[in-house]
């Protein structure tokens, strides 16, 4: 029986011991991708041999011939389970698998024309069934005594092995009727009543754990088998070894639907060979999603899928490929549209029976994949565990993804995320891979729960020691009717993750490095990135925003506006007006020293404009100055910002701050900002602000600057000055733009490196 423990999670599991690492050859970097068609899925075979006829069958002493079929379905299954028994007795083997005689293997023959069955066939050890062909011979699930079918399938083993037993289902197709009559070979843009449940399920005791299409036992191969309109898992291999499943159909053409489980799904399986298989767009659930595996094989198979098809069954993903805590596994030559590729482990499972040991994704390979229009990333690596019980946790590491042509993936192309450092213990490597395009229909960032990443072509939130390098990022903006989408080649961390990156490895061997054309910020990207502008708005054409924060000491440069993905203003230090500034510009005369210093105009440099305050230390420590009286209202918040340069002595910390005052000038409060990433250089100028309530009985406040930790006769000087009601200290005026305009806004450092990326839409009328 099927077992249950599988039926419906997200994602799926493994248990096996590390294992060593995989080590392949370097692959050149595929060539550009062109225009891609909408579907190629054909019945067709592909790598299989012609069908075998009625004479082929009738010359074998060891095939036998079932009876033609008849309307009533339990004589179909009566008939074909003699057939079944008549063969496993030429087998040689008992009905409990002990060997008599031999043994030898037998083929049961189907002759062209369709079988309804009201249960599932069984097939003993040695048996084979072939059909007269992919179309000819259709095996049909009669539904009607529920009971029948649970967690059962249309062809499976008998749960009997004997070693040394190979067995072919061949040339036909299981229909699992879940729409009644319906699943003839007749292409469709669309199944029969998309994402509603199976036709049969309105009867007493009907789920969505019957009547699944093949459950393949050990040495088994099946090929040439179309499976349409199957409810349950459509093939499912759990619990056997040396599997292969080569050259079948899926599809849900002819009025077909089917329900949500796996196409070929299971578990706790060894050596499976996956290749040579087409989906079509009207499949549905996982293309492969294979868990407690050891050592699979997914090859030249043909996975399409179709963003109608999703919408019309109100889901965001279809025809993925999950590999779920499964170590040492091969995924290459694989043509995917709209589906993707996930290793990650399985611990987004219940935890109990297998479930309860984690095992994380180890010493796999993805390699010489197409994958083109995705609805996730192309190509994602998770490591993952739980807390709670007590467990055993595999960490993982040492993957390989090389080689692959990734094509308008919605996120990134690849992707590597963790749940703690621990969970990965050896470097993956990420190389000769060309992503174009990344973000395509997507957003320009994502939470992976792991951490935040902007959409990259690589994006990378744990490792240590990670081999990146030789990869080819492009934006082709020169495609008609888009703009760019890709913000960095490689982004190295993510933010607010849980885990590390350290010693990544940029430049190979023989010197090959990763190269991006066309992206909207740069090549690599750190973690060590300000945050994103804070409060963005667009009030009739001109973008505002509140000051980014610092980070890791890093001070901000300026600011970069893209609209819609295209640089059209670069703000060093920041806008050259302060958006509602309640201060006078440069009004430097109205300063006066609060501690340790002199104030003076200074008419050798500005940030705005030729001359600045300079605050020249009288003593060591903090020096500090404010400026004009001005008036505000009790209880609201209000925004001091400045500028700052260091002219002589060491670049220190620049804090900004407010001072509240009374109707008499009382001093009610004197705060400046904790964040100290606002570090001074010498020739340019940083940015810091400060943001508080102005407390009970205020009437008027002050912009409060200073610099930490000074020496007597170091000189700094401040300028771009200014106070607000409210929090945006930051503008860019386009009166120009048409509604529907899509702005992003970016701080960055003063190498360029940029920080987090705000976005701000123009409402469309």
């Amino acid at each position: 029986m099927l077992s249950s423990s599988f039926a419906r999670p997200v994602r799926r599991a493994v248990g096996a011991g590390l294992l060593s690492l995989v080590t392949v050859p370097m692959l050149a970097a595929p060539a550009r991708s062109g225009e891609e068609p909408a579907s190629g899925y054909s019945l067709a075979t592909t790598v299989s041999p012609a069908p075998l006829t009625s004479g082929q069958c009738a010359a074998d002493p060891n095939c036998v011939v079932a009876p033609a079929p008849v309307a009533d379905s339990k004589v179909n299954y009566t008939a074909l389970t003699d057939t079944i028994e008549a063969a496993r007795i030429r087998t040689g083997l008992g009905a409990d698998g002990a060997v008599r005689s031999g043994p030898v293997a037998v083929t049961v023959f189907l002759p062209a024309g369709e079988w309804l069955i009201n249960k599932g066939l069984r097939l003993p050890p040695y048996v084979s069934l072939r059909g007269a062909g992919i179309t000819a011979t259709v095996l049909r699930m009669d539904p009607s005594i529920p009971a029948n079918w649970q967690y059962s399938s249309i062809i499976r083993h008998n749960d009997v092995t004997s070693p040394g037993s190979t067995q072919l289902i061949s040339d036909l197709t299981v229909n699992g009727n879940c729409r009644t009559g319906a699943g003839a070979p007749i292409p469709a843009a669309l199944p029969g009543r998309p994402g509603q449940d199976c036709d049969f399920r309105r009867l007493p005791g009907a789920s969505t754990n019957m009547g699944g299409g093949v459950s393949v036992g050990d040495g088994w191969t099946v090929r040439q088998v179309r499976v349409t309109n199957v409810e349950y898992f459509k093939i499912w291999v759990y619990e056997a070894e040396n599997v292969r499943l080569v050259d079948n159909r899926f599809d849900n053409w002819g009025g077909a639907e089917s329900g949500d489980e796996d196409n070929i799904g299971g578990g706790q399986n060894e050596n499976v060979i996956i290749e040579h298989n087409q989906f079509d767009r009207t499949i549905r659930g996982n293309g492969v999603d294979l868990t407690n595996a050891l050592r699979p094989t997914i090859r030249n198979n043909s996975i399409f899928t179709d963003r109608a098809v999703a919408a019309a069954r109100s889901v965001s993903d279809y025809g993925t490929v999950y590999l779920e805590g499964v170590p040492e596994a091969s995924v290459t030559g694989n043509l995917l549209h709209g589906a993707h590729i996930v290793l990650q482990s399985n611990s987004g499972y219940e935890h109990v029976g297998a479930n309860r040991d984690i095992t994380n994704p180890r010493a796999s390979v993805v390699s010489g994949n197409r994958i083109v229009d995705s609805f996730d990333a192309g190509v994602t690596i998770s490591y993952g565990d739980y807390s709670g019980q007590s467990h055993v946790v595999r960490p993982g590491g040492g993957n390989v993804v090389q080689g692959n042509t990734i094509v308008r993936p919605a996120e990134s192309g690849v992707i590597v995320t963790g749940q703690a450092d621990r969970l990965k213990t050896a470097p993956d490597t990420i190389t000769g891979n060309l992503i174009e395009n990344a973000g395509a229909g997507g957003s320009y960032e994502y939470n992976t729960g792991a951490g935040t990443f902007e959409t990259s072509g690589i994006a990378v939130g744990i490792g240590d020691g990670d081999r990146i390098y030789g990869n080819t990022i492009v934006d082709r903006i020169e495609e008609k009717h888009r703009n760019p989408t890709t913000w960095f080649g490689v982004q190295l961390g993510g933010r607010s993750a849980p885990t590390t990156v350290r010693n990544t490895v940029l430049t190979g061997p023989n010197g090959a490095a990763n190269m991006a054309t066309g992206v909207i910020g740069h090549l690599n990207r750190g973690l060590a990135v300000p945050a994103a502008p804070d409060r963005p708005a667009v009030t009739s054409g001109t973008v505002s925003w509140a000051e980014s924060d610092p980070q890791a000491g890093v001070p901000i440069a300026g600011y970069r506006v893209f609209r819609d993905g295209r640089a059209v203003a670069d703000l060093r230090t920041g806008s050259a007006a302060i958006p509602g500034n309640l201060m006078p510009a440069a009004d430097f005369s109205a300063f006066t020293p609060v501690t340790g210093a002199t104030v003076a105009r200074y008419t050798g440099a500005g940030a705005t404009g030729s001359s600045s305050l300079a605050l020249t230390a009288t003593t060591g420590g903090t020096v500090a100055a404010a400026g004009r009286a001005t008036p505000v209202l009790a209880g609201h918040f209000y925004t001091g910002v400045a500028s700052y340069q260091a002219l002589t002595g060491r670049a220190q910390r620049a804090r900004t701050g407010i001072e509240f005052y009374n109707s008499k000038m009382v001093l009610l409060s004197r705060s400046a900002t904790a964040n100290v990433g606002s570090v001074e250089t010498r020739g340019n100028w940083i940015t810091s602000s400060f943001t508080g309530i102005s407390p009970p009985g205020a009437v008027y406040a002050k912009v409060y600057v200073s610099v930490d930790d000074t020496i007597k006769g170091d000189v700094h000087l401040v300028d771009r000055i200014g106070l607000v009601s409210g929090f945006r200290t930051e503008q860019f005026a386009d009166p120009a733009a048409p509604a529907g305009t899509t702005y992003h806004v970016v701080a960055y450092h003063q190498n360029g490196d940029f920080g987090a990326i705000t976005e701000i839409r123009v409402a469309k009328p």
